[in-house]
């Protein structure tokens, strides 16, 4: 068996990027020389790497298992032609999820780090909810996510990046005690993200410790838009403080704290575990720091 390395290479960008096509624009080639080199790939193995999925591929237990041996090699090859070539430049698409705050948080100081480190890398960011982003790295639309809570799979390794603080928040003129107990809140319209966003399971977990379950809710897919409706006057909801702080700074919004215990707010970097190569562990070291210089997370323990 000698596969070649374009064979490995239309594997790999295939398995990355989830169609043939996007592999074929990746690599500047045609759709059909692509599928020619699985076509070699599969007959050097005996046995199929990708079969159908609805409109895309999706890889076999043969393609899964070979993901991070091709991958290494991927990655071995770049060391090559970076040496050659007189300096590293990883190029290549990494696609980014993050949630709507750590991208208000963190994102324009993240992409110019990035840049610095990787100026041949082109960057696809996906915003989104938490149950979205993980979703997507386990589906393979991204390479890496910053997410909160998530609730974890066996092809998925979790980084724990710190927590991110979180308040009750109400508008001002609700007048409501700090700290707050779910009784306090049985008049109140709940602002949250739907089933199952990580917010959406903190409050429920919150109201539940009462014996509780919030009387009126409205649900709102992103976070920045509940805080605004909050701070609007609208209702209350469990934010990430980042994204209230200025209203509270206001006097607009109270930051209520809570009677009960709050599931704290964990914040992880998630990829597939096949494909946490030196790059993958480089991003997420970058953004580990933008973190920091942004104050968006607190340590274990504090």
């Amino acid at each position: 068996m000698r596969p070649s390395f374009v064979q490995l290479e239309a594997f790999y960008w295939i398995a990355r990027l989830g169609s043939v096509k996007e592999a074929a624009r990746h690599l500047n080639v045609t759709p059909p020389t692509i599928s020619l080199r699985i076509d070699q790939l599969e007959a050097e193995l005996g046995s199929p790497v990708f079969e159908r999925a609805g409109r895309g591929l999706a890889l076999t237990r043969r393609g899964e298992a070979l993901v991070p041996a091709v991958a290494a090699v991927i990655e071995d090859y770049g060391r090559i032609r970076a040496a050659v070539e007189g300096g590293w430049q990883a190029g290549g698409i990494l696609r980014i999820g993050s949630t709507e705050t750590f991208a208000q948080a963190c994102l324009p100081a993240y992409m110019r780090a990035i840049a610095a480190r990787y100026p041949a890398l082109e960057l696809d960011f996906v915003v989104g909810t938490s149950a979205e982003l993980e979703q997507d790295v386990l589906e393979r639309r991204l390479d890496v996510a910053f997410a909160v809570n998530p609730t974890g799979d066996p092809k998925l390794t979790l980084v724990p990046l710190g927590i991110q603080p979180a308040v009750w928040a109400a508008p001002a003129a609700f007048d409501l005690p700090s700290p707050l107990h779910p009784a306090d809140l049985r008049d109140v319209l709940i602002i949250t993200n739907p089933h199952p966003a990580p917010m959406w399971r903190q409050i429920t977990d919150w109201f539940r410790q009462a014996g509780l379950e919030p009387s009126r809710v409205c649900r709102c897919s992103s976070p920045t838009v509940v805080a605004q409706l909050v701070t609007a006057g609208l209702g209350a909801s469990l934010l990430p403080r980042r994204l209230v702080q200025g209203a509270i700074d206001a006097g607009t919004v109270r930051g209520l704290d809570s009677a009960l215990a709050l599931h704290p707010s964990r914040l992880f970097a998630i990829y597939r575990f096949a494909d946490g190569g030196s790059v993958i562990q480089e991003v997420i070291a970058l953004a580990r720091r933008g973190m920091a210089e942004a104050r968006l997370v607190d340590a274990e323990g504090e």
